[in-house]
Formats: structure tokens, sequence, C-alpha cells
């Protein structure tokens, strides 16, 4: 899990963008997220980001979309959410361990390799 104090200043100060951007417009919705997930990160690129940077605020933003949930979400619109991450977002697969509404562990996929 993200903890702060491993975390330089640049990166602290992206995980601070994504929480702004998102608390602006939580996006808990599969239709909106579609759009916003990707815009998020050009955002995030824009203000600085590298593919590395993406573990961490990945992380978070599943992190920010657990905590601001709803508990009439159903299972079938985490799963789709979380797929909107994955491809709109992190651009890469993961998968997440949640216990009793907090977000335990993420595990990421190998990233591609490019030739």
């Amino acid at each position: 899990m993200i903890t702060r104090e491993h975390l330089d200043e640049r990166q602290g100060r992206l995980l601070n963008l994504l929480t702004a951007l998102f608390e602006q417009r939580p996006i808990l919705d599969t239709t909106s997220a579609a759009a916003v997930y990707p815009q998020l990160r050009a955002d995030l690129t824009a203000a600085g980001a590298t593919d590395g940077d993406f573990e961490c605020l990945t992380e978070h933003l599943i992190g920010l979309v657990i905590e601001h949930g709803s508990a009439l979400s159903t299972r079938e619109t985490w799963r789709t959410l979380l797929d909107l991450i994955s491809t709109g977002f992190a651009c890469r697969g993961f998968s997440v361990l949640v216990e009793r509404g907090v977000l335990v562990a993420v595990d990421f996929a190998v990233p591609p390799t490019t030739h």
C-alpha cells in the first residue's frame, strides 16, 4: 500500500492532484468513468507523471473509488469500474484485495514488453 514517506515531492504532488481532480467529481458510475479515467491520466501526464508513477497513482485511484463508493453498488459495477481503471487509467492489468470496504492490496500484472 502507498506510504507517503516513500514518495518523493513530485509523487506526493501528483497524488494530491489526483485526489483534487477526483473529488471535483467522484467517478462512481460506469458511464462517465469510461471518459473520465483516460482524461485523469492525460491530466496527470501533463502535470509530469511518468509511466513509472502510474502504479502508485492507480493504487491511490482505486482507494479513492472504494472510499467514496456506495454500499448500494453492485459487484458488477465494481468490476466494471476496476476494468475501466485498468484500461483507461493504469493501461495494464491488476487484481485487488478488498476487506470490509478497505483496499488491502493491488497486484499489478507484468507490464508489456516493447521492442
